[in-house]
């Protein structure tokens, strides 16, 4: 599944506090408890009511939804909508589950027609949900780095050459390395399945867009010839 920004309000709590990287560590019915996401705590105060869908700090006394919980989560200067926050998280959360349950599977051969290595890095991009980068300078790209929790803008894409490097790990390479980035998986096989999911939903997205921008034009009729006056 992938996530937009239609359905935040059936997201539940739990499934974007895993996305977040938390779990309950302890559960009274309908109330789960938790370490605060957003600051280290030696106790869990941090309440999710599974039957309302709200959380309660009891740390601070705040309380509120999702969006008021990934306004309080997201970085401050790097991300601006909490709503593209939580849609970015949960569907990073959704591709490492697929990557999980793939590798648990029994393995089948798979066909990929898709000539990978030629894939441009800015399509993938576009494909993961980076639409836009956060600036350029020339043929350099820079991004917020998808595979960093923190999201910051140390990505950068030369479209020249086809490659990235991070600025801050030191990370590089071509699009299977950025696939090893955001999955963690050595396999070959698994990124290039990765890859190529990614992009073919990519591709049906566009084809959508483009089939919704078409209208049809009238039908023109054709002038008739004007008759010529005889002399």
């Amino acid at each position: 599944m992938r996530y937009t920004e239609k359905d935040i309000r059936n997201i539940p709590l739990t499934e974007f506090m895993a996305a977040l990287g938390e779990r309950p560590v302890r559960t009274y019915d309908e109330l789960q408890l938790y370490y605060a996401p957003y600051r280290d705590d030696t106790e869990p105060v941090f309440v999710v009511d599974t039957q309302t869908n709200r959380w309660y700090d009891h740390g601070t006394d705040g309380s509120g939804k999702i969006v008021d919980l990934a306004k309080l989560k997201m970085h401050p200067v790097l991300d601006k909508d909490p709503k593209a926050f939580i849609v970015r998280r949960m569907n990073d959360y959704e591709i490492g589950k697929e990557m999980l349950e793939r590798s648990r599977g029994p393995v089948e051969p798979i066909i990929i027609r898709l000539d990978i290595k030629n894939v441009r890095l800015t399509d993938f991009m576009k494909a993961i949900g980076y639409e836009h980068p956060v600036s350029a300078d020339g043929n350099l790209l820079i991004y917020n780095a998808p595979y960093d929790s923190k999201h910051e803008p140390t990505m950068v894409i030369n479209t020249e050459t086809n490659r990235w490097r991070d600025t801050k790990s030191g990370a590089y390479g071509g699009i299977h390395d950025l696939a090893y980035e955001l999955t963690g998986s050595c396999s070959m096989s698994d990124l290039n399945f990765f890859i190529a999911g990614q992009m073919g939903e990519f591709d049906n997205r566009k084809i959508g867009q483009e089939q919704n921008q078409k209208v049809e034009r009238p039908k023109q009729e054709t002038e008739k010839p004007k008759r010529k006056m005889r002399f």
